[in-house]
């Protein structure tokens, strides 16, 4: 037997995604750390910022350089891998199904709704798996349960500007034995809900989290052929011969020379 060629496919662009983002990660806070931070205001703009075709607005060059300097960079860059982190799995499970739901493979009155529900549904198929190491599959509640964590900050952030409320805690998922995981700082909001408690995610914190989702795309791949597709062998980057590709993880694979600002690569 083979493996589907359009499911592996989308698991190998959102591993190489997933992987692209902790390497961008990684890459931006070595530099903030060796950057020279008196060098960095002649390469902003002066004065104002165009923030749309017409619109400008003028801002302060000190505040935006100390809030992004040391230690609060990795804070705000650790928000952002996060997005990038939950929107590449979530579109990989969005494909799956789709995949599965074209051949007819899933029961089409049952797909999944929203974010939440992939990841149920990657959770039930998973647990199936026994497809890859003994204490991978083990974590699985762990990792899941990191998976919904990440979600929930993830809506924070983006739909509450990264400050904790109650339906963060409200909206985990508490079925299937998933580890329900909550934020060290959420019950500092608990004792106090009228103060305004931010999402903090060191890059320790942040690598943990695109470790689960990495962890977890392949447990869910594995499971996925084989069920379907009756291949046994689980997926080996030695086997694939499928070194690091920085280019592939980056810039998205492509043999097209870019050309970029007098660069080409």
């Amino acid at each position: 037997m083979t493996r589907d060629p359009d499911i592996q496919t989308i698991f190998e662009v959102a591993d190489d995604s997933l992987q692209g983002v902790m390497g961008y990660h990684l890459y931006a806070i070595a530099c903030q750390r060796a950057v020279d931070k008196g060098k960095i205001a002649k390469h902003l703009p002066d004065d104002a910022i165009t923030i749309t075709f017409d619109w400008k607005r003028y801002y302060s060059e000190e505040e935006l350089i100390d809030l992004l300097s040391s230690p609060f960079f990795e804070l705000v860059q650790s928000r952002i891998s996060l997005i990038a982190t939950t929107s590449v799995f979530d579109a990989a499970l969005t494909k799956f199904i789709r995949r599965l739901n074209d051949m007819r493979l899933i029961d089409r009155h049952q797909l999944p709704r929203n974010y939440r529900d992939r990841i149920e549904w990657a959770y039930r198929a998973s647990l199936k798996s026994n497809v890859g190491r003994k204490e991978t599959l083990e974590r699985l509640p762990m990792t899941f349960g990191m998976l919904d964590n990440a979600r929930r900050l993830r809506n924070l952030i983006t739909h509450n500007n990264g400050i904790f409320d109650m339906q963060y805690e409200t909206s985990a998922i508490t079925s299937d034995d998933i580890q329900v995981q909550l934020h060290p700082d959420f019950e500092r909001f608990k004792e106090n809900p009228e103060e305004l408690i931010p999402v903090v995610i060191t890059s320790e914190e942040l690598l943990r989290f695109i470790w689960a989702h990495i962890e977890v795309l392949h447990v869910l791949h594995n499971h996925l052929q084989k069920t379907f597709f009756g291949v046994d062998d689980g997926y080996s980057y030695e086997r694939e011969e499928k070194p690091i590709e920085w280019r592939s993880m980056l810039l998205g694979g492509s043999k097209v020379r870019i050309s970029f600002k007098d660069h080409v690569i």
